[in-house]
């Protein structure tokens, strides 16, 4: 399930829907009560911008949507609009468990969303996750060489380096007990 922030702060829609498991691909914080509903939240803190590295950030969430599903859980990838962030990690799930491009990811999402389209950047770093063979990491040379790009970049426009966000993209994860 692929819906913007309003779906994850509705406690009838969670319920309703069966949801088990949350991934948050935004800033902004769902409220407190959600977890408190038994339900498993891993957050990924990233802005929806061209230069955000949700690349690295990849695999644990392809993991983390493949272990809700292999339970029996129902999962809500969203993010603010539920259009870029949430959509390009859907596109990677769909690229690493049906071994699919980038491009066919996003068509079979746009078939029950069609307003779907991910930041260039992030249709970027869905063609490298292919090529990475989906294990992005700081030892993988097209990783590093992608990453070693975007930095100079960043440096030349006088933007913040990746370094200096790390903190803020990094991800957390909370499990709360079923009551």
């Amino acid at each position: 399930m692929l819906y913007s922030i309003t779906a994850a702060r509705s406690t009838r829609q969670l319920a309703e829907n069966r949801i088990t498991h949350i991934l948050s691909v935004c800033s902004d914080p769902i409220p407190a009560e959600v977890p408190e509903a038994g339900i498993v939240h891993q957050r990924i803190i990233i802005e929806d911008a061209d230069y955000a590295d949700l690349l690295i950030h990849l695999p644990a969430s392809c993991r983390f949507i493949e272990s809700a599903l292999s339970s029996g859980g129902d999962i809500l990838v969203h993010s603010v609009q539920g259009t870029s962030r949430s959509a390009a990690v859907v596109a990677a799930y769909f690229m690493y468990s049906r071994r699919i491009n980038s491009t066919q990811a996003l068509d079979l999402i746009r078939t029950a969303r069609n307003y779907v389209w991910p930041n260039p950047g992030f249709q970027e770093q869905l063609v490298l996750f292919e090529l990475c063979h989906y294990a992005p990491s700081p030892s993988n040379a097209i990783y590093v060489n992608w990453h070693s790009k975007l930095e100079r970049k960043l440096r030349a426009a006088g933007l913040p380096s990746l370094a200096d966000t790390t903190g803020k993209e990094s991800s957390a994860m909370t499990s709360v007990d079923r009551s």
